[in-house]
This record gives C-alpha cells, sequence and structure tokens, in this order.
C-alpha cells in the first residue's frame, strides 16, 4: 500500500524537466529556463522568441491551443545544459541559449532524453510524420560543440524515448509508435549502429517510458485505440506478460532512489480511454500497480485543441520525499507544478 501526499505547489515552473544529482532543479515558464539551487527559483535565460507560439504566451487557455510551454531541458554530467524548444537545439548557458541546429518536430517527449558513460546525450524525433520519412535519433557531444546523427529509422511515425538500462551498460533501448506494424522496442548494443528488434508491431507493443528491473522490461502501454495494460518482458527467455487492465494511455514515469517505480495516465480521447481522471500509479516491481492518487480532466473542450489530461516529471532521480510532478490540461495541475511525498508500506 502507497500513501501520497502533495506537500507543496510550484506556480513558478510551468513544467520542471531535470533533477540533478546535487538536488538542483532545472524548469521553465512559457519560454523562461529557471534554476532552483537551493530554496528559490531564479533566472537562468531565455529560449529564443519564436513566432508566432510566442505572441500568446502570456494566456493560459491561449498558450495550451498554441503550445508555448512546449520545451526540454536535459543537463549532463559534466553541467552541460541541452534544450529544445520550437523545433531546435540548443546549448542552454547562463543568459544565452545557443542555436545548434534544427530537428522534425517541435521537441522531444518528457524525460526521453537521456546520456552515455562519457556524457554525451542522445534523443528521438517526435512528430505527427504523415508522409512516414525517415525519423532520426541524434548524439550531442558531452561539450555540446558537435553533434551527428546517430540512426536513421524507417517504418514508424516517431520516436517516444530513448532510454539506457541500468543492469547492462552497452544497451539502450528505443520505444517507437504508433500505429499497426510500427510499435517495438529497439535495442542496441554498439553504439546505434545496429539494432534488435523486440514485438510484432500492435499497440501492446505501444509503449513511452520504459521501466527496468534485473530480471524484466516493463511498461505500460500507450494506446488510445485498444485496452491499456500493464506488460513486461523476461529478459531471457523474452516471454511477454499481460497484467493488470489499466483504464488509460500512460505515456511517463520514473523510479525513485528507493526503488519505487511512478507512472501516470494521460486522458486523451479515444476507445481506450475509460476515465477523465488522470492517475499516479505506484509499484514495487513495475508490473502490480497501485492507484494512489487523481487529478480531475478539466473541461476545456475539444481536449486535441486545449491539450489532453497529462502529468510528467523530470529527469534524473528523485527520492521518495521530494517527487515533482508537472502537468497540463487537468484540475489542479495546469501549467504549474507540484512537490509529492510518496510512503510505501514496509518501505
Amino acid at each position: 500500500m502507497a500513501d501520497f501526499e502533495i506537500i507543496d505547489r510550484i506556480p513558478q515552473a510551468s513544467i520542471i524537466h531535470h533533477v540533478n544529482t546535487d538536488g538542483v532543479l532545472w524548469g521553465t515558464n512559457w519560454r523562461v529556463v529557471m534554476r532552483k539551487p537551493n530554496g528559490r527559483w531564479e533566472f537562468f535565460t531565455r529560449f529564443p522568441f519564436a513566432f508566432p507560439r510566442d505572441l500568446f504566451g502570456f494566456f493560459r487557455l491561449s498558450a495550451r491551443v498554441f503550445r508555448s510551454d512546449k520545451s526540454n531541458l536535459f543537463q549532463n554530467r559534466h553541467g552541460n545544459l541541452l534544450g529544445i524548444r520550437a523545433g531546435w537545439v540548443y546549448r542552454i548557458e547562463k543568459g544565452l541559449a545557443v542555436r545548434l541546429f534544427k530537428i522534425n518536430g517541435d521537441c522531444a517527449l518528457h524525460g526521453s532524453i537521456c546520456e552515455d558513460a562519457e556524457g554525451n546525450i542522445y534523443f528521438g524525433e517526435y512528430f505527427m510524420n504523415p508522409e512516414r520519412k525517415p525519423v532520426r535519433i541524434w548524439r550531442i557531444n558531452k561539450d555540446l560543440n558537435t553533434w551527428q546523427l546517430a540512426a536513421n529509422l524507417e517504418g514508424i511515425r516517431h520516436v517516444h524515448g530513448v532510454y539506457p538500462d541500468p543492469y547492462d551498460q552497452k544497451a539502450f533501448w528505443v520505444t517507437v509508435g504508433d500505429f499497426k506494424g510500427e510499435c517495438y522496442f529497439l535495442r542496441t548494443k554498439d553504439g546505434f549502429k545496429t539494432f534488435e528488434r523486440f514485438g510484432d508491431g500492435s499497440q501492446i507493443w505501444r509503449a513511452v517510458r520504459l521501466f527496468f528491473t534485473e530480471t524484466h522490461i516493463c511498461w505500460l502501454t500507450d494506446s488510445h485505440i485498444d485496452q491499456n495494460n500493464a506488460c513486461r518482458m523476461d529478459r531471457i527467455s523474452r516471454v511477454l506478460e499481460i497484467g493488470q487492465n489499466i483504464d488509460a494511455s500512460s505515456w511517463y514515469g520514473c523510479r525513485t532512489k528507493e526503488g519505487l517505480y511512478l507512472a501516470f495516465t494521460t486522458i486523451e480521447r479515444g476507445p481506450a480511454i475509460q476515465t477523465d481522471k488522470s492517475s499516479v500509479l505506484a509499484s514495487k516491481d513495475a508490473f502490480h500497480w497501485e492507484k494512489v492518487f487523481e487529478f480531475r480532466k478539466d473541461p476545456w473542450k475539444p481536449v486535441q485543441l486545449f491539450k489532453y489530461g497529462v502529468i510528467s516529471c523530470p529527469s534524473g532521480e528523485m527520492d521518495n520525499e521530494a517527487v515533482y510532478l508537472s502537468g497540463e490540461g487537468l484540475v489542479g495541475l495546469d501549467g504549474v507544478s507540484v512537490k509529492a511525498r510518496v510512503k510505501w508500506e514496509g518501505g
């Protein structure tokens, strides 16, 4: 049994993107980049103005329509800060955002950027891709001054995330989607030169976030079409196990320092969305999940225009006493962030 409690509201940060190993938080509010090194949020820099979206960032509803708050921040182990916004990748420095290169799509999904042991950063392109153009995975060097194409993926809509395997230092996993014949997990052990493919392309293999245990690869499905489930694949036998039903799609999640897994459901539109509440789910094994908190979807429709009900969390490690959530389209969690405490009975 888990107990989940919101202990602080953080209106200064519409999105908290990253938590450093020393506890420093990185967040954004519209196009402002902020950090919290101790007790207070402080201004760091701004992303360049993007037309026309930034004409409407002053008001919350218009910001939702024009996606004015969409961006990414990721700091690598060398302290170098990467930013992505409005289709551009940036090296973020105090008082300065240096444009590096342009990508397909606006930015990556939350928590989908990672680094290798040397501090090189990887992310995949996320865009609507109606023509099914090849989708790129990018590698940016540890100093954020050179970049290259790490991989070119064909036959998919987009990349959901790139994740290092904590139980295999050479392995990175890539989740891709979205529709029939496009949903797979890809694993590389040679620096993205070659990939091994897992899954049959169906919705049961449509995932955003992967959760790793010593024995299994685990996920919650991300489908607005088919029934969503908790799933896991045995690392050795590769046998797929389908677990409990989930009442909505799931995009984001994390594992705390204490080993507790958290996942969040998304309220979008489709037959697989059986609720109007976005949930916080907790698990000790990333397969058996317990609902510990809910946020109701707000009334603004159509949801495709005014945003789905989404809960996200920052990359980096958080502990059970300080779990940071950001959200949009939810009552009490729209364009703001919160700090929560989660307790698991017996640990």
